[in-house]
């Protein structure tokens, strides 16, 4: 059976159009496995919430409350936080077997609506350079290892060929919501903590920023970003651990790491640390060694190419989080290592 999904993402700033938007037809995106129609909304002529799930949604409300704690609640209705919206119409052949009532794989047509939106939204970033113009908003949690959108989004689902509804969403044909809200009562430190990072100076470490840079980049899908900043927080912490054991020789030293070759992973987390303290991160944490030379070859790749290495691109996209995200925890033991030599 052929089936369309028409999937309606809502955002909370303005598409930057100017007139010649009217009469654009929008973009045509084809996989293999699937095509996707991506449209932007047009004020003059369309309503904001065009269907009737997009009306109810309009009116749906999501609060967040603490619980065991004085504090206010963050309540957001959808009808007053969006302003804008882009539709994709996804299109695909699945097979139903004979008497089983039909179904599809919601979170895999999210992955792919998600992703042919977010097309058009990054080259509107780059080509307008406007950074405050926000992608569709989705994170992943490492605790379940699952995907959420957290920007409100509507589907309907129906046969292509004969418009029929398809009830695919426990008996309807179409599905709403809100999105997410990042929980902000989450997590807590002790005052020893803050005291220790305070007495580091006016500024944290930046290996330490740029460690939970890549983390926050890991979580919203901006695995390139991930990995540049987890790979900087390495050589960051490499060249203050070479500053602080050579003093005002650094320079040179590290001329010395640079003519002898090799990579990154052993000139600064093998042979710099033997030399200097008798240590290697290759013998006393095999694993992070190696998951620290697979990931900078992943920030090379990036810096002369701009896109990672084909292993990396052509893993699925479940996998190819958990492998950035193994990268980051190697990253963080890495670090931490050396800063304690």
């Amino acid at each position: 059976m052929r089936i369309v999904a028409v999937m309606q993402y809502y955002f909370d700033a303005q598409l930057p159009r100017d007139p010649s938007w009217t009469s654009w037809a929008g973009l045509t995106l084809q996989a293999p496995a699937f095509s996707a129609e991506v449209s932007p909304w047009e004020p003059s002529t369309q309503p904001l919430f065009p269907h009737e799930i997009d009306s109810s949604l309009a009116g749906t409300s999501l609060s967040i409350v603490p619980l065991g704690s004085r504090g206010g609640a963050i309540t957001r209705t959808i009808a007053d936080t969006v302003v804008d919206r882009v539709q994709v119409v996804l299109r695909w052949e699945q097979d139903f077997a004979p008497g089983e009532p039909p179904h599809i794989d919601i979170d895999l047509a999210q992955d792919r609506g998600v992703g042919a939106a977010n097309v058009l939204v990054e080259h509107l970033r780059s080509a307008g350079r406007a950074a405050w113009m926000p992608r569709l908003r989705r994170a992943w949690r490492p605790e379940d290892g699952r995907f959420y959108l957290l920007s409100p989004w509507t589907a309907t689902v129906f046969d292509a060929d004969t418009g029929t509804a398809l009830l695919v969403f426990d008996g309807t044909n179409a599905l709403l919501s809100s999105g997410a809200v990042r929980s902000p009562f989450t997590g807590a430190i002790p005052v020893s903590g803050l005291d220790a990072s305070l007495q580091s100076g006016f500024e944290p470490p930046l290996h330490d920023v740029l460690l939970i840079d890549a983390e926050t980049a890991v979580q919203s899908l901006a695995l390139r970003e991930a990995i540049l900043a987890m790979a900087s927080a390495c050589e960051t912490a490499a060249h203050t651990y070479i500053a602080i054991q050579v003093g005002d020789r650094a320079k040179s030293y590290e001329r010395s790491l640079a003519s002898a070759g090799g990579s990154f992973a052993a000139k600064y987390y093998e042979r710099s640390p033997s030399d200097l303290s008798s240590r290697s991160l290759s013998r006393e944490d095999p694993s992070a060694f190696s998951m620290i030379e697979e990931m900078y070859r992943e920030r090379n790749a990036l810096m002369h190419s701009g896109r990672t290495t084909a292993r990396l691109a052509d893993l699925d996209s479940r996998e190819r989080q958990r492998t950035v995200y193994a990268f980051l925890g190697a990253a963080g033991r890495a670090v931490d290592w050396i800063t304690a030599l």
